[in-house]
């Protein structure tokens, strides 16, 4: 939305974020897979409390934002997967920019076999945090309505690692387009 114009680089934003216990290491899956674990365990945990996560500096750079988004992670009772969101104000869009463009924009920027935006990623009215937590693909949609609406990402927290991500860069620099 930033690359097209339809939100300023200068605009405050929300971004809250869904996963895995997985992608907190060995010592938070021994914790949320220990046979008498504490019951805190079997209950989403928000963290990340002091807005100082290491994520955010990244988060900025990728974007182009000029101030770092105001970020709510939150851990679940689940081994992976993640669901990203980010929240947006029809007031908040300029050049003309409507809900129906801006899902018009997902689905021409992300077509690519790996990144797809996807109209019907939610299931019975639900976005399921480990939907594609098996997968290496990352879909994106666009919900909501013309005054307010969500815009998320669903894909594996854990899924390609290192390896797959070097390959995947290759693929890019020799002309692949995912």
């Amino acid at each position: 939305l930033i690359d097209a114009g339809a939100i300023s680089k200068s605009e405050n934003l929300t971004c809250h974020s869904i996963t895995g216990y997985s992608g907190g290491g060995k010592k938070m899956i021994a914790q949320y897979e220990a046979q008498d674990r504490e019951e805190i365990f079997g209950a989403p945990r928000q963290y990340g409390l002091t807005q100082t996560h290491k994520h955010l500096k990244e988060m900025v750079h990728i974007t182009g934002l000029e101030n770092p988004p105001v970020f709510c992670p939150i851990v679940s009772d689940f081994y992976s997967g993640m669901l990203v969101s980010v929240p947006v104000f029809a007031s908040q869009l300029k050049n003309g920019y409507t809900f129906e463009k801006t899902v018009e924009l997902f689905r021409e920027k992300y077509n690519c076999d790996n990144i797809r935006y996807n109209e019907d990623m939610a299931k019975d009215g639900f976005l399921n945090s480990n939907g594609l937590a098996k997968s290496d693909v990352m879909e994106i949609t666009v919900t909501g309505n013309q005054e307010r609406m969500v815009l998320s990402a669903l894909y594996n927290n854990l899924g390609k690692g290192a390896s797959g991500a070097a390959v995947q860069c290759l693929d890019l620099v020799l002309g692949g387009k995912d």
